[in-house]
């Protein structure tokens, strides 16, 4: 079985929440190979380095150092500039090999996870 690996940007409710969850799958099927959270004081950063995965606090670092080891980035910040300084970091660094997921995948990935808890869809701005 062929796992993915994933770099996650943001550790907020909707980053640490999908933190869980992909961490429950198991990392013979999701490697959370890096996180990204600006916030130092995040509680959910802790978590991350006793976990073993790759902490940073610029996602472009994270971008240029993981490279296309990445298979998915999902970015939970939802802020269309960072969509948008990520798509550019991909081109520039020329990885045709990792995807940026749309928001509107992250939807889909939450209501497929089986999960009675809303996902909080409180960014009117979908990035695209």
């Amino acid at each position: 079985m062929k796992s993915v690996s994933v770099l996650l940007v943001g550790l907020g409710r909707v980053g640490s929440r999908f933190y869980d969850k992909l961490h429950d799958v198991g990392r013979e099927r999701v490697r959370i190979v890096g996180v990204c959270e600006r916030d130092p004081k995040n509680p959910h950063l802790a978590r991350a380095q006793k976990d073993g995965i790759a902490v940073y606090a610029d996602y472009r670092e994270a971008v240029r150092t993981l490279g296309s080891t990445v298979d998915i980035i999902l970015d939970t910040t939802n802020v269309s500039a960072v969509k948008q300084d990520l798509r550019t970091l991909l081109q520039e660094t020329a990885n045709h090999h990792t995807v940026l997921l749309p928001l509107v995948v992250s939807y889909l990935i939450w209501y497929l996870s089986d999960q009675r808890e809303e996902m909080v869809q409180d960014h009117t701005d979908t990035g695209y």
